[in-house]
């Protein structure tokens, strides 16, 4: 499982985006939370829609998986993890790129589907900056 969450991170770098479905749990099983607009439940449409946009838009990606701990329960698996990423998010339209970097806790629930895991909700919170952080 944790390769299928790096293989899921990786597309980011390796721009292969037409994989990003095959990680997600069928349609009526998937949701997602995520740090960045929307920041309503998506479900396996919208989620592909924004990720696609999100890792095809992003050049020199880079991230970092931290504390991983996976729980399996059965068929079910819950991942959590602290994942640090950065990158230059790239406007097509106007040319421009800006950087880009957090760190956030990530939550993901995995399914086994026909002998293979798929993510069936994946939700993640942006982490404050460090001068943010309250104690």
């Amino acid at each position: 499982m944790a390769a299928l969450i790096n293989s899921y991170f990786d597309v980011g770098k390796s721009k292969d985006i037409t994989t990003l479905s095959s990680f997600f749990a069928p349609g009526q099983y998937f949701s997602k939370f995520d740090e960045s607009p929307p920041y309503t439940r998506q479900n396996t449409d919208e989620a592909f829609m924004y990720e696609q946009a999100r890792f095809a838009n992003i050049s020199d990606y880079e991230y970092k998986i931290d504390d991983l701990r996976i729980d399996l329960i059965g068929f079910i698996a819950i991942a959590t993890f602290y994942l640090s990423y950065k990158g230059v998010f790239v406007n097509d339209y106007s040319f421009e790129g800006s950087t880009v970097r957090g760190r956030s806790r990530v939550t993901m629930v995995l399914g086994k589907f026909a002998n293979e895991w798929k993510i069936v909700h994946h939700h993640a919170s942006r982490l404050p900056e460090v001068g943010e952080r309250h104690a």
